[in-house]
């Protein structure tokens, strides 16, 4: 009995010694399938590189960056790469490893300085830009919030240091004046996501008489007018960095408007879907582009075949509200627009 116990261990332990080594070797085998076939052996990051397109250089899937970074004991943060860094393809055990370098000189005049900053993945100095100008908010609020009736010398338009008047009640000091853009709908139920505001300026209250408050006009990035809105200010509030990711669950969804309502949307433009916080959208989440497949007939008259979704692109979510969400665009092979598809990277 005890001979057969020790043969049951025995077996057992190196039938888990084989499925831990079959798991090893299958996760190497995943990994190298990261790689690009013609990916470098190493690549200076330079002043005006993205981290994304870096990553481009090596990976098949750049947002898969942090999967093959190796950690670096004075390094760990795989995101935070600087002009100056040299990157290295190693191969480890038959598993692939980017290995990254400090302190290494490029050119004479070109070296890492510790003020210099790091490489973004998702550039923000340009969604921040998009935010500071744009804001959005719910078609209630919009519709029933103050808006501009003159200005208090009967100007058509009103510029910096201008008093003018308001039709509603204002309680607070400092408002932000708005002017009224596209409504987002839903493309399959016409629910009204919200509405797009353009930020003109702000103005602080000076008084309240009955329904008519007077302004005055603190800064105008464009002049006010009759009819745009007097609304709280508010913030869209972007993280310090946005890292890339799979989403924690399948997403699936429409592209409901590009930035600035321009017929299509290329590389690094902005679009607005029609998937928010209650679908379980996050910030970094990573979407696919699809060009729906369109019906086309056999070539015999007998019956309509649909074509496949083609895939075009993919977009990272930055900005993130109730019913919807803001994306940016980070490959695009073709023209981006609204009514195009977004999946799960891998649905």
């Amino acid at each position: 009995m005890k001979a057969d116990r020790t043969l049951f261990v025995y077996f057992f332990l190196i039938s888990s010694l084989a499925i831990a080594v079959g798991q090893d070797v299958s996760a190497a085998e995943a990994k190298v399938e990261l790689i690009k076939a013609a990916a470098p052996q190493q690549y200076f990051v330079v002043k005006d590189d993205t981290l994304w397109d870096i990553s481009g250089q090596f990976l098949k899937h750049p947002w898969k960056w942090p999967e093959i970074w190796s950690e670096n004991p004075q390094i760990k943060n795989p995101h935070l790469i600087y002009p100056g860094d040299l990157i290295t393809l190693q191969f480890v055990g038959g598993e692939p490893r980017l290995v990254l370098a400090r302190n290494v000189q490029l050119l004479p005049e070109i070296k890492y300085l510790p003020h210099v900053s790091a490489v973004e993945m998702v550039p923000l100095a340009l969604v921040s830009r998009f935010l500071t100008d744009n804001q959005f908010r719910s078609s209630a609020e919009v519709d029933d919030g103050p808006y501009i009736l003159a200005g208090a010398e009967e100007q058509i338009l009103i510029g910096p240091n201008d008093d003018f008047y308001v039709a509603g009640s204002i309680k607070d000091t400092e408002y932000g004046v708005f002017r009224k853009g596209y409504t987002y709908l839903d493309p399959i139920t016409g629910e009204a996501l919200g509405m797009q505001l353009t930020h003109l300026g702000t103005a602080e209250l000076i008084r309240q008489d009955g329904e008519v408050a007077t302004l005055n006009a603190i800064s105008a990035k464009q002049a006010f007018r009759r009819g745009d809105k007097v609304l709280n200010r508010g913030k869209s509030i972007l993280p310090a960095n946005i890292y890339p990711k799979a989403p924690t669950q399948k997403i699936k969804g429409y592209i409901v408007g590009v930035e600035n309502m321009t017929l299509s949307a290329g590389q690094m433009d902005i679009i607005a879907l029609n998937q928010g916080k209650r679908s379980g959208v996050e910030v970094g989440d990573i979407l696919d582009i699809f060009k729906a497949g369109r019906a086309v007939q056999d070539g015999q008259g007998a019956k309509n075949l649909q074509l496949p979704d083609r895939r075009i692109g993919l977009v990272v979510v930055f900005s993130i509200y109730e019913k919807m969400a803001y994306a940016i665009v980070m490959e695009a092979a073709s023209p981006v627009q609204a009514g195009d598809l977004l999946k799960t990277p891998g649905d």
